[in-house]
């Protein structure tokens, strides 16, 4: 269980925060390429790749100091694996937004509660997903991290708006 908290939970959760504010704060322009504008919208950049992969990478190193018998190299190469997974699994969401005719960083009128969840749900499915097919984690756990994962998600984005670092929800 601290395997996971520390190198797949709070890793991520930091990497995330620290993006938004970098999104907020517009640091890193020269990365801020979109990856394919037409498939997946101006807000999936090349920035949210390298820096969350990244951060998450090195956020995972440091987390395994706090386990026993845990190679940083080992962290890192889990941390970057699941920061990969994070953001590549948001894009088929935001593809099929764009297919819709949804413009990026907005929800849709018509099955808003649908794509809210899918919104909150995609990136901690590929993590969730990912982690369990490279750990000894099992399915049924797997689909625990993913609730706790997804409503910490929830929670997270919620004090990000009330906060101004984010625009919505």
């Amino acid at each position: 269980m601290r395997e996971i908290i520390y190198v797949l939970f709070l890793p991520l959760l930091f990497a995330n925060i620290i993006h938004m504010f970098l999104v907020k704060a517009d640091l890193l322009k020269w990365m801020k390429i979109p990856i394919h504008k037409k498939l997946f919208g101006e807000n999936k950049t090349f920035r949210g790749f390298v820096v969350l992969i990244t951060l998450t990478g090195i956020l995972s190193a440091i987390g395994t100091y706090f386990i026993d018998n845990y190679a940083p190299l080992l962290g890192f190469k889990y941390g970057c694996l699941l920061g990969f997974a994070y953001v590549f699994f948001e894009l088929p969401n935001s593809y099929f937004k764009r297919r819709l005719g949804i413009a990026p960083g907005t929800s849709p009128t018509r099955n808003r509660l649908l794509f809210n969840l899918l919104d909150k749900t995609d990136s901690t499915f590929g993590v969730c997903f990912s982690y369990t097919l490279v750990t000894d984690l099992s399915w049924i756990h797997c689909g625990l991290l993913l609730l706790i994962s997804a409503s910490t998600h929830v929670l997270i984005s919620i004090l990000l708006v009330k906060l101004k670092v984010k625009k919505s929800f």
